[in-house]
């Protein structure tokens, strides 16, 4: 099994907030975040600096973790009765954003990342009708940021099947 970290950043602008779209036809459409995995010795906050640069074309100034969360996802090629060595792990930080600036553009994308294909600010009630990941971010996420306690929560581990 292979394993990894990334971060993602929680840019709420206005009372909405920042979300990328991940499609590809016939596979997937989905929300999130800006984020992405740790390159060489970066730390989580760089990263974080670093994914909204490229996915948003925002410049963030990362506040603390808010969320931790685990995924497993299974190897393509695995099915029923596939040793437990195959597939990816990883643990994801949410980190709350201080401040941003620059435009919403999806110009610095990395080659490659196509699947990548918009960049916009949800409210709560906008985000209902989505398929946003995490799903705490729809509901429990306002409370969160509401508060403003800096209390890291974590998420749990989920499973990610395509």
């Amino acid at each position: 099994m292979r394993y990894g970290i990334s971060a993602a950043i929680l840019v709420v602008h206005e009372g909405r907030l920042l979300l990328v779209n991940h499609r590809e036809a016939g596979r997937y459409d989905f929300w999130l975040p800006p984020g992405g995995r740790l390159q060489g010795g970066e730390s989580i906050p760089d990263c974080a600096r670093r994914e909204a640069l490229e996915e948003t074309g925002l410049r963030v100034e990362p506040g603390h973790i808010l969320y931790v969360q685990e995924f497993t996802e299974p190897d393509p090629g695995s099915g029923p009765g596939a040793g437990s060595e195959s597939g990816y792990h990883f643990v994801k930080f949410f980190l709350t954003c201080v401040s941003f600036e620059g435009a919403l553009t999806l110009d610095n994308r990395e080659p490659g990342e196509d699947f990548l294909v918009d960049a916009r600010f949800f409210s709560r009630e906008e985000m209902q009708g989505l398929e946003v990941y995490p799903g705490i971010l729809k509901d429990q996420f306002w409370a969160d940021l509401a508060a403003g306690d800096g209390f890291t929560r974590y998420l749990g581990l989920e499973e990610i099947r395509f």
